[in-house]
């Protein structure tokens, strides 16, 4: 399946204190309503991990026409730590992962950049999570998954949260994986705009969710302070292809809604 910038896809973040049999009757029950969303974003942790009897309910699903973009477990994160032993298993948890989403075939799967090890400095640490990421993409091509690297939360200790880093990150390595690139994450440092306007031909996807410039609240889409008209013009403008991602935790179905109809103005 192909996705353009008027593909919109809802994450099921919204619903993570939830059981996974809230998930799919949620999906179940939005399968022929009104203004659905194209797909549905999976989070392979907690209660919704890919076990054995959660991916044969997603698959089951699959099979009615749903279809599926995948986020990776976000409370692995230790992938370039000192110690090798927990550095092993972190990687062999995400790839793990990666090989179960294989099944659902699903449009994209995003994964985070490793956190800054405790006393670290990020200088010392760069080529390491450069590498680790490089890894990453080149198991996925091998399983036929198309994996992004999401810019993480500005100003926290996660490598690759900045505009900088990725700008480095693709001189140094010439790599050709595309980015999730996370409109909430970079506005915590000021820079949705900087980070459309200078990644434009490696954006693969978008997370789209709403905050107020000081902490990673995903509001629904116009509960904050991004300018999500720029984005979408220039997105448009630069041909975008990927899917949108919406991350909003608060009125979801709102943001889809909204979403829609500032594409709808743009095209």
């Amino acid at each position: 399946m192909k996705a353009d910038m008027r593909f919109v896809s809802l994450s099921t973040l919204f619903l993570w204190s939830k059981p996974i049999e809230s998930v799919i009757d949620v999906l179940t029950r939005e399968m022929d309503a009104d203004g659905k969303p194209d797909a549905w974003d999976l989070i392979d942790d907690g209660n919704y991990r890919f076990t054995k009897d959660n991916l044969k309910k997603y698959k089951e699903l699959a099979g009615s026409g749903i279809s599926y973009t995948v986020h990776c477990p976000f409370t692995v994160h230790d992938y370039i730590h000192p110690d090798r032993s927990v550095r092993k298993k972190c990687i062999s948890t995400l790839k793990e992962s990666m090989l179960n989403a294989a099944e659902l075939s699903p449009l994209t799967y995003v994964f985070h950049p490793a956190a800054l090890p405790m006393g670290s400095r990020r200088e010392e640490v760069k080529a390491i999570n450069f590498e680790f990421v490089e890894e990453i993409y080149d198991y996925a091509k091998s399983i036929g998954l198309n994996a992004l690297i999401e810019n993480h939360v500005a100003k926290m200790d996660f490598m690759m949260n900045n505009v900088e880093e990725f700008d480095e990150f693709y001189r140094r390595t010439n790599s050709s994986i595309m980015m999730a690139y996370d409109a909430g994450h970079a506005n915590i440092d000021g820079k949705t705009k900087e980070f459309v306007d200078r990644f434009r031909s490696r954006i693969g996807a978008v997370h789209v969710h709403d905050n107020d410039g000081a902490s990673d609240l995903h509001l629904a889409v116009g509960e904050g302070n991004i300018d999500w008209c720029y984005i979408l013009k220039k997105l448009k403008e630069y041909n975008f292809q990927g899917p949108l991602i919406v991350e909003s935790v608060y009125d979801p179905f709102k943001s889809v809604e909204v979403l829609r109809k500032i594409i709808a103005d743009i095209f």
